[in-house]
């Protein structure tokens, strides 16, 4: 389905004007670097069965040939960045159909050529990264079939390299994915409050980018302002910094909250809604999942 993705979709996109060869390859980036992998890969099979009168025996060496040392580092690389951009891929193309009717009509006389088996574009956008979630155990099985020692070996070992591969396109489209939570995050992010203030702690964080950090956790949050006040957040656990956001419609509003614990000038102390890892101090509370700065 990759030459489907190439030659029925990729290629006529760009000859027809629908994008530049950047934001194609931005949108399928290394799509003509995974064929290839895969051509060459078919290719040998074949030969491999023509050699041995369509009885093959052995598929070690070949298969290691692909998923092990220099070709398998550049396979890993190439479905990476690849399988990475899915999300980002799906997002743009169904935006643009929504945008521009003559794109979707494109798509929609692409989706119902007969290569496509029935397939919508969005159904075979993901299917490379379903082959490499079936490799591990294919391989796994054909060396439980193996009965000849040093053959079953080369499958083994072609079966875990295909492992490391998959965890490390797995590691890949989790940290894509997260990035493009941040980037939407930061276009809601309303940084007025802190702008605002002249609190010199908070000088640092008024020009926040948080798509230059990496994402660790992310959920609701009960802040716990003084013993009578709570409020309601998102938390961002982000590399060195917690950012607590509270949502106002489609905006993210960093806004810091005053409780009266000890004199300052103006008879408050302000907590920040961003909050440095590097000096923040925790333990556990008796309430449990909880903590305090």
């Amino acid at each position: 389905m990759l030459r489907v993705l190439l030659e029925v979709f990729y290629q006529p996109l760009l000859t027809e004007g629908f994008f530049e060869a950047t934001e194609l390859q931005n949108i399928f980036p290394n799509l003509e670097d995974l064929v290839d992998e895969h051509k060459l890969f078919l290719e040998r099979l074949k030969k491999l069965r023509e050699e041995n009168n369509c009885l093959v025996s052995e598929i070690g060496d070949t298969l290691l040939a692909l998923f092990d040392g220099s070709e398998g580092r550049w396979f890993q690389k190439v479905s990476a960045r690849f399988c990475s951009r899915q999300s980002f891929a799906l997002e743009q193309l169904k935006a643009k159909q929504k945008k521009e009717p003559r794109f979707n009509q494109f798509i929609q006389e692409a989706e119902s050529q007969p290569r496509c088996r029935r397939l919508q574009l969005k159904d075979i956008i993901p299917i490379e990264m379903q082959r490499l979630t079936k490799y591990p155990l294919l391989l796994h099985n054909i060396a439980k079939c193996t009965e000849e020692d040093t053959e079953r070996a080369k499958v083994q070992k072609a079966a875990e390299c295909c492992r490391r591969i998959l965890n490390q396109v797995n590691q890949a489209v989790h940290e894509m994915e997260n990035f493009l939570k941040l980037k939407d995050y930061q276009r809601r992010l309303d940084l007025s409050n802190l702008k605002q203030s002249t609190d010199p702690l908070l000088s640092e964080f008024r020009n926040t980018d948080i798509t230059k950090r990496k994402l660790v956790y992310e959920g609701p949050l009960t802040w716990r302002v003084t013993k009578d006040k709570s409020v309601d957040v998102h938390v961002l656990l982000l590399d060195d910094i917690l950012v607590l956001l509270q949502k106002q419609e489609e905006r993210l509003v960093l806004k810091c909250h005053s409780r009266n614990i000890t004199p300052t000038p103006d008879g408050k102390q302000m907590l920040s809604p961003i909050i440095n890892l590097n000096s923040a101090m925790t333990r556990e509370v008796a309430t449990g999942g909880c903590w305090r700065r």
